[in-house]
């Protein structure tokens, strides 16, 4: 169990919408079970940030109580109340995200689900409900379940709630593959082929990856499995990604006769990321939103107010198709951009982040100088709004500074950033210092920020530690408001 838990806990960081409390998310999968009725397999996963802790023995714990409700119009058809405790954590700097499993029975039908999460140590409660998709399932006809994609299935050396069929199963809830996890499994079950196909018959199960817009089939990405008849038939398979460019994919899975007829079939989508390999010319543009992107000019100047926000290979990329000025691939280079961030509606992500460009600059450009190339407007789009802001344009024997906090930041708390102008410009100001990793770290910038104008203080003397140049710049870096 220890296994699977670290690989769910390391492989899904989940970034859900904002809710009020308790930040949850809850995919599912539907299986089938003998006598006409099906399985519902719910994957519950807990944002452990969102959640707050109570000192116990041995260090810090979180507890809720959780309650779901399955419904079919006005009738309660399943409903269960139970407890679920976070592990016991040293500190905070240790906490990550709660995961459980629920399987419930049902009959065919319709139904609504609701979960319940409340905050045992806050009282602070959320609340996640959703249609489910349709069942039914029949008795005598050849059927799949859905298909379960997983980060890892091995073989079962001590049963959890993981456990089925004899293997360990991590489900991918955000169904998203990446250059840490290249690797997809997948399990499904085939149901009833002894009476539809007869007793101890041979039959085909083809599987293979397809891209979502052209449905077409990867090279070397699909494969047959050769079978035999049962009344219920666990399948577990894997595909390795890594020659996979980025892109949305689906998994299709097909049941075949002896006469190569397709008697059942399934698909499920994914997500694959795959920053060492981006195959820019097979993404496919078409009918999205870069269609209408169609001036290369305004194309460059998007693509280049994404230098703040984009990786090393993106940015390496980028500058080679500025210089080269290929307008079909700088769409697909820009679709493909917005994809890595949100699959599901990358125009809105664009447009999202379009906003806080032009919010960049509007505040921090001058001149011919644009926004997002400023050290405040880079600082700005790559984390966020800062949590506090403080401007000092005057101040005795001090150039011009800015001091920012985040309260949090990349799972760390209290991250600071001081800006100065040593032109004195109003708008010019560069970064002096921080402690947000990656970031300049400066144990002389009290130092630096002493005006070179003023003739009694020295700007290049090292300050010892301890030693405070300014008590005002201090206050401020210390407390900043």
């Amino acid at each position: 169990m220890k296994r699977i838990i670290w690989l769910l806990f390391s492989i899904f960081f989940l970034s859900t919408a904002s809710l009020s409390a308790v930040n949850l998310v809850l995919p599912y999968t539907i299986f089938k079970v003998p006598g006409g009725k099906a399985y519902i397999e719910f994957y519950l996963s807990i944002n452990g940030k969102s959640l707050n802790y109570t000192e116990v023995e041995g260090g810090i714990q979180a507890n809720l109580e959780m309650t779901y409700l399955i419904e079919k119009g006005k009738e309660v058809i399943a409903f269960e109340k139970f407890r679920l405790n976070s592990p016991i954590y040293k500190n905070s700097m240790e906490i990550q995200d709660i995961i459980d499993m629920k399987r419930v029975s049902v009959p065919n039908g319709k139904y609504k689900f609701t979960l319940f999460a409340r905050d045992l140590v806050s009282g602070k409660m959320d609340t996640v409900s959703q249609d489910l998709r349709e069942i039914n399932f029949t008795e005598n006809k050849l059927e799949l379940s859905e298909i379960q994609l997983a980060t890892n299935i091995q073989a079962t050396t001590e049963k959890t709630s993981f456990s089925k069929h004899g293997f360990d199963i991590a489900p991918n809830f955000p169904q998203m593959y990446d250059d840490y996890n290249q690797s997809l499994y997948f399990y499904q079950e085939i149901y009833n082929s002894d009476k539809t196909l007869g007793e101890g018959e041979a039959f085909l199960m083809e599987y293979g990856i397809r891209s979502v817009s052209s449905n077409k089939v990867i090279a070397n990405l699909n494969a047959l499995k050769r079978l035999q008849t049962d009344e219920v038939i666990p399948v577990i398979q894997n595909f390795n990604l890594k020659e996979l460019p980025t892109g949305r994919y689906k998994l299709h899975v097909a049941i075949k006769n002896k006469n190569n007829e397709v008697i059942a079939e399934r698909e499920v989508e994914f997500y694959q990321s795959n920053t060492s390999l981006v195959n820019y010319s097979a993404v496919e543009s078409e009918n999205t939103f870069v269609d209408s992107l169609t001036n290369k000019e305004q194309l460059a100047e998007f693509i280049r107010c994404l230098t703040p926000i984009a990786s090393t290979s993106e940015l390496q990329f980028a500058q080679n198709q500025l210089a080269y000025s290929d307008l079909k691939l700088m769409q697909r280079f820009f679709l493909n951009f917005w994809m890595s961030r949100d699959n599901t509606n990358p125009e809105r992500a664009w447009n999202e982040y379009k906003r806080e460009v032009d919010l960049v600059q509007e505040m921090f450009g001058y001149g011919g100088v644009k926004g997002y190339t400023t050290d405040r407007g880079r600082i700005y789009l790559k984390y966020g709004k800062p949590s506090a802001m403080q401007n000092v344009p005057y101040q005795r024997d001090t150039y011009p500074y800015s001091i920012w906090q985040y309260y949090k930041l990349g799972g760390r708390t209290d991250r600071k950033i001081i800006f100065y102008s040593p032109t004195m410009e109003m708008l010019g100001y560069q970064v002096l210092h921080s402690n947000i990793p990656g970031e300049i770290n400066n144990p002389n910038w009290q130092a630096e920020l002493i005006s070179a104008t003023n003739p009694t203080l020295n700007n290049n003397l090292e300050v010892p530690d301890g030693a405070i140049l300014n008590q005002e710049a201090e206050d401020l870096w210390n407390n900043p408001r």
